[in-house]
């Protein structure tokens, strides 16, 4: 069940950034400033604060989000703050091995029609060695709300096995 919402909430995702040339010009669809890139200012964020997490850098971590920013994992129903969130991290970093590989994460940024409001994505394959020598690996999705460089919110969907 879990694997078919997380299918098609990926699926949704990567078909809003396709637009079609049906819709002919006029005044109203004109002023329309939506776009998907995957470069840019919002890109390189995102890549700092996955490198921030992956390297156990909370300070860091901490500097790209605002200071009223709310963190949702999975089916949570009340966001964390950062700081607790950030508390949750080191607790499960006593477990592993050295630092969390990032690999090569796809990463992308759909602007909203407004022009404000931007949702970073990033898919992220996490590999890991716990102190006793289990390797392991968790496919990440990540959605971030951001706004005048910094990151309001983050919702996180990983398959907890």
């Amino acid at each position: 069940m879990k694997k078919t919402i997380v299918i098609a909430f990926l699926s949704a995702t990567l078909f809003s950034c396709t637009t079609t040339n049906e819709k002919p010009a006029t005044a109203e669809t004109a002023t329309v400033k939506s776009s998907c890139v995957r470069e840019g200012a919002e890109i390189d964020l995102m890549k700092k604060v996955i490198t921030a997490y992956s390297n156990g850098d909370w300070a860091t971590f901490a500097s790209y989000f605002s200071d009223t920013a709310k963190s949702y994992y999975n089916a949570d129903t009340v966001a964390s703050t950062m700081a607790d969130r950030i508390a949750n991290f080191k607790k499960q970093r006593e477990t592993l091995d050295g630092n969390i590989d990032s690999g090569e994460p796809n990463l992308e940024v759909v602007t909203l029609e407004n022009g404000k409001t931007k949702w970073g994505h990033a898919w992220i394959t996490f590999k890991s060695k716990s102190k006793a020598g289990v390797a392991k690996r968790t496919l990440t999705f990540v959605s971030f709300g951001i706004r005048d460089g910094k990151i309001l919110m983050e919702h996180v969907i990983y398959d907890t096995k």
